[in-house]
C-alpha cells in the first residue's frame, strides 16, 4: 500500500507540473516527457495492484493451510475424547464382571450349603448360577470388543498425530524464492520472478538446501518483463540476413527453419524462451573439401520446401544430406524431437534425372514433394498428409501423382496414376522404355469435410480420355481413398484450370474457365450435378478471374474484375446473391484488394482507393460498412501486410513516415491503431507474423541483431520488482 500511495502522489505531482507547462517548444517537450512518465507511473500502478491481488491469493492459501491444521487438531481432540469414553466404558464392564463374579461365589457357597442341608433351594440356585455365568460370558466378550475398539482408536490417534506432525513439518517448509529468470524468458527480456513451494529436498536432494527446484516448486508468480523483445539471437551479427522462415505451430511450440551460421539452414523449435529455442536436428551435416590445398568445412544446410503441421506430426519437404545437391525434395516428418525427425520415403531416386531439369527430357520439371495438406489426428485418429510427388526409380518412372502418408515408410503410397506413359526413355536399366516424365501434377489440395479437392491433368485412372486440367476429389472416408473426376468443366482435353479454392457450407468454391463464360466463380459439393458456375460476373466471355477468397459466416468474400476494375465482391453461393461490395477505387481503376482476413466477425483487407495509397480496410459486407483505416496520412499508403488476428488485436506490418516499416495493431473496440517501434533507427521489416497462445511471434530486424525471431504480447503481469510491501 505504501507503494501505491507513493505512486499516486507521484502521479499528482506530475499532473501539477504538467499543468504549469506549455506555450513553447521546450514546454511541449517537457509535456511529452511528463506524459511518458505518467504512462510509466500508470503502468507501475497497475502492476502494483495486480501484485497485491497475487499476494492476496497467497494469503488465502496460507489461511486454507491453517484451516487444514485446525481440522486435523479438532479430529485429534475428538478421537482422544472418544478414547477416554471407551476406557471409562471398559472400566464399567470390568467392575460389573467383578460384582457378578462375587455374586457367583456367594451363590456357589449357598449352593454347597443347600446340598449339605438337602434344601429345596438347590434347583433355584443352579438356575441363578447358570444365568450369572452367561451374563459374565457376555460381559467378557464386550470387554474384548471394547479392547479391540480401543486399539483401533489408539492407532487412529497415532495416524492423526503423525499427519498433524507431517502437516506442521510441511507448513514449516513453505517458502518463497525471488530469482532472476534468464533461461525461461526471451533473450532480451530476463527479469525477476517469484517461486512458491516447499523446501523439502525435492528430487535427488536429501535435505532442505534453501533453494526451490524441481518438484519442490508449487507455482511461480510474475511474467517476464516487457511486451516485446528478442527470443534468441540465432545467427549473431548486426547484418545477419539468415532470417527464420517457414513458421508453423504445433502443440504449443513454434517450428521454423533458421541458419545459425554454423549448421546452415535447419529445422528449429521454440517455446518463446531462450532455453526453449534450439535446433531440432542437423539434417545435412558438414562435409569437407579441399580449397587451395587446405581442408575446408562446408555446411550448406538443408533445402526446405513446404512445412505443414498436424496435431502430432509436422510434414515437410526437404533436400537434405547426400540428396542436398540433387535439388529434389523428399517428404520428411518430425514430432519435435531429434530422433523423431527423419525422411519418410525416398520417392524420387533416379540416377539419370538429377537437379530438376534434364536436357534430354526438357518436359521434366520437378523440384520435389509439394502441395502438402494434412488431416489432423483430432479428425482421423492420426495425422495423414496428402501431397504431390514424382515416383522415379530403377524399376519405374511414373510421373508426378497424388500420394498420402501417415508419416511412416510403409504407410506412404501413391493413391492413383492419372497420367499414362508417353515418353520413350533410353534407360541404362531397361534399354528403351515408355515412361511418364510429367504425370498429372496434382495441385492445391483442399479439405472439405471428408473430401479433398484438387486439380490435375489426367488422361487415365479416374477418366477414360484426356480431360485436361480439371477438378478431382478424394473420398478420405473410403479405405482405398478413391479418386474421382468431379466434372470435365471444359469439355475435351482443354483445361478449365480450377484454382483459388475456399470452402463454405460443405462446398468448395473456386475459379475455373468452362470455355464459354471465361474465368468465373464456381462451386462444387463433389458430385457432377452439384458442380456449377455461381455467377458470370464479366459477361461476353470476358474473365472476372476471381482470385483470393475467404468465407466468413455464410458469405464468401473474393476479389474479381468487372467494368469497375478489380474490386471486393461477395456471394452466398447463388447468382442473385453475388454482388460487388464496394467500388473502392471509385472508377474503372482497380483497388487491388488483397490479404483478406477475418477478425471479430468482420472482413479486413488491404486496398488502394486511388487517393490514399494502399491502406487497411474493414467491411461488414455492405457498401456503407466498408471503410478505410488509414495509417499513413501522406497519401502514399502504409502497405499493410501479414494481417494476423490475436485476441482483441489485429496485427500487421505497415509503413508510416515517422518509423518506417514496423509492426502495427488495430483494436476495434477503440477503433485505433498503434505501432511497436522495433527498430528506432530504420525499418524493422516485420514478416511471418504467427500467433501462438497469447503471444505473437515474428521475424524483424531491431538494428542490433539482424533479422531474428521476436515476440510481442499484451503482458498481463504482474512484474515482481521486490518482496517488500
Amino acid at each position: 500500500m505504501k507503494k501505491l500511495s507513493l505512486l499516486m502522489a507521484l502521479m499528482l505531482s506530475l499532473s501539477l507540473i504538467s499543468g504549469c507547462t506549455g506555450g513553447d517548444e521546450t514546454s511541449q517537450q517537457k509535456d511529452s516527457e511528463i506524459e511518458s512518465l505518467l504512462a510509466q507511473v500508470d503502468n507501475l500502478t497497475t502492476q502494483n495492484l495486480e501484485l497485491n491481488l497475487e499476494i492476496g491469493d497467497l494469503s488465502q492459501t496460507l489461511i486454507d493451510s491453517n484451516d487444514i491444521l485446525f481440522d486435523i487438531e479438532s479430529r485429534l481432540i475428538s478421537a482422544n475424547e472418544s478414547l477416554e469414553s471407551m476406557i471409562l466404558n471398559l472400566a464399567d464392564r470390568n467392575s460389573m464382571i467383578l460384582n457378578l463374579t462375587t455374586q457367583i461365589n456367594v451363590l456357589h457357597q449357598s449352593y454347597q450349603d443347600a446340598i449339605e442341608n438337602q434344601s429345596d433351594e438347590i434347583s433355584e440356585l443352579e438356575s441363578q448360577i447358570s444365568n450369572l455365568s452367561i451374563t459374565i460370558s457376555l460381559l467378557e466378550q464386550e470387554v474384548l470388543d471394547a479392547e479391540n475398539e480401543i486399539s483401533i482408536k489408539e492407532n487412529e490417534i497415532l495416524e492423526l498425530t503423525n499427519t498433524l506432525q507431517t502437516a506442521l513439518d510441511r507448513y514449516d517448509m513453505l517458502t518463497t524464492e525471488l530469482y532472476f529468470d534468464v533461461q525461461d524468458c526471451p533473450l532480451s527480456n530476463p527479469g525477476p520472478r517469484l517461486k512458491i513451494g516447499y523446501d523439502d529436498g525435492g528430487q535427488d536432494i536429501s535435505e532442505p538446501d534453501g533453494n526451490l527446484t524441481g518438484t519442490e516448486v508449487v507455482t511461480i508468480f510474475g511474467e517476464c518483463p516487457g511486451d516485446s523483445g528478442l527470443v534468441r539471437d540465432i545467427h549473431p551479427g548486426i547484418s545477419s540476413t539468415y532470417q527464420p522462415e517457414n513458421l508453423v505451430t504445433m502443440g504449443g511450440i513454434l517450428y521454423f527453419t533458421a541458419d545459425d551460421g554454423v549448421h546452415g539452414r535447419e529445422l528449429w523449435r521454440s517455446d518463446g524462451t531462450l532455453g526453449g529455442t534450439y535446433m531440432i536436428k542437423d539434417l545435412t551435416p558438414p562435409t569437407q573439401t579441399i580449397v587451395g590445398g587446405a581442408l575446408v568445412d562446408i555446411n550448406p544446410g538443408t533445402d526446405f520446401g513446404e512445412i505443414v503441421a498436424g496435431d502430432e506430426k509436422i510434414f515437410f519437404s526437404a533436400a537434405a544430406g547426400d540428396e542436398r545437391f540433387n535439388g529434389i525434395r523428399e517428404l520428411y516428418v518430425t514430432d519435435g524431437t531429434e530422433v523423431g525427425t527423419e525422411q519418410v520415403s525416398n520417392i524420387f531416386w533416379c540416377t539419370e534425372v538429377i537437379g530438376g531439369v534434364n536436357s534430354q527430357f526438357p518436359e521434366f520439371v520437378y523440384s520435389g514433394v509439394n502441395s502438402i495438406t494434412v488431416i489432423p489426428a483430432s479428425e482421423r485418429g492420426f495425422d495423414v498428409a496428402y501431397f504431390s510427388a514424382f515416383i522415379c526409380n530403377p524399376w519405374w518412372v511414373g510421373g508426378e501423382e497424388p500420394w498420402f502418408s501417415d508419416g511412416t515408410e510403409s504407410g506412404t503410397t501413391q493413391i492413383t496414376d492419372l497420367r499414362s506413359p508417353s515418353t520413350s526413355w533410353p534407360s541404362s536399366q531397361w534399354g528403351s522404355a515408355l515412361v511418364d516424365m510429367v504425370g498429372s501434377q496434382p495441385r492445391d489440395f483442399k479439405k472439405v469435410g471428408n473430401k479433398i479437392f484438387f486439380s490435375a491433368n489426367a488422361d487415365q485412372g479416374a477418366v477414360n480420355t484426356d480431360v485436361g486440367r480439371e477438378l478431382f476429389v478424394i473420398d478420405t472416408s473410403s479405405p482405398l481413398a478413391s479418386v474421382e473426376l468431379v466434372k470435365d468443366i471444359r469439355n475435351g482435353d482443354s483445361n478449365s484450370d480450377p484454382v483459388h479454392f475456399e470452402s463454405m457450407g460443405g462446398s468448395i468454391y473456386f475459379t475455373a474457365d468452362d470455355g464459354i463464360a471465361g474465368e468465373e466463380l464456381w462451386k462444387s459439393d463433389g458430385t457432377l450435378s452439384g458442380t456449377s458456375i455461381v455467377s458470370n460476373i464479366a459477361e461476353n466471355g470476358s474473365d472476372s478471374s476471381p482470385g483470393e477468397k475467404l468465407a466468413i459466416g455464410g458469405e464468401l468474400f473474393f476479389v474479381a474484375t468487372d467494368d469497375n476494375g478489380r474490386e471486393l465482391w461477395k456471394s452466398d453461393g447463388t447468382n442473385s446473391g453475388t454482388s460487388l461490395v464496394k467500388n473502392i477505387a471509385n472508377g474503372s481503376t482497380s483497388s487491388n484488394v488483397r490479404s483478406l482476413t477475418s477478425f471479430e466477425g468482420a472482413l479486413y483487407f488491404t486496398a488502394d482507393d486511388g487517393m490514399s495509397g494502399e491502406e487497411l480496410w474493414k467491411s461488414d459486407g455492405t457498401e456503407s460498412g466498408t471503410v478505410m483505416i488509414q495509417i499513413n496520412e501522406f497519401g502514399y499508403g502504409s502497405h499493410p501486410d501479414y494481417l494476423t488476428p490475436l485476441g482483441d488485436r489485429l496485427y500487421f506490418a505497415a509503413y508510416d513516415s515517422d518509423d518506417g516499416d514496423e509492426l502495427h495493431y488495430y483494436e476495434s473496440a477503440s477503433n485505433t491503431t498503434s505501432h511497436i517501434d522495433i527498430n528506432s533507427l530504420s525499418s524493422s521489416n516485420p514478416r511471418f507474423l504467427t500467433p501462438l497462445g497469447n503471444k505473437l511471434f515474428l521475424v524483424a530486424n531491431d538494428g542490433l541483431n539482424g533479422s531474428e525471431l521476436r515476440f510481442h504480447w499484451k503482458n498481463p503481469g504482474p512484474i515482481i520488482l521486490e518482496l517488500s510491501s
